[in-house]
């Protein structure tokens, strides 16, 4: 009787672990900036796999935030959370002379079922006919 009961004790926890998880799907955001991280008053664009646009409230009224920081709060504040940042260097020339360009982006995502998540690849996607 012993035996059994160590037995079970054994293998009762390890049946729990065989246990499938379900995969955790996500809709992401990549956001952009217009502005200097210097300066206040930041321009906020994201990617929601549809269209590229410019931030509004509930009110269709243009956001704009005083710091990076601001901008931030306010997604994880809307359940977003933070993936990946990064930034993209562009050059130009222009008579002679030349430059560069930095532009800053966050990937963010939200966590969510494979419903929402197969139909915003179904939006994301342009089929050509």
């Amino acid at each position: 009787m012993k035996g059994l009961i160590i037995t079970l004790l054994i293998l009762i926890p390890t049946l729990a672990n065989c246990q499938v998880e379900e995969k955790q799907y996500y809709i992401y955001n990549i956001v952009s900036f217009e502005g200097e991280f210097t300066k206040q008053n930041f321009k906020v664009y994201y990617d929601d796999g549809k269209e590229v646009k410019r931030l509004r409230n509930d009110k269709d009224n243009k956001v704009r935030f005083s710091t990076p920081a601001g901008a931030l709060m306010y997604f994880i504040s809307q359940g977003w959370e933070m993936y990946l940042n990064g930034a993209t260097t562009s050059s130009f020339l222009s008579n002679g002379t030349g430059g560069s360009s930095t532009s800053s982006y966050w990937i963010l995502r939200k966590p969510c079922n494979k419903e929402e998540f197969e139909k915003a690849v179904k939006e994301a996607v342009i089929e050509n006919n």
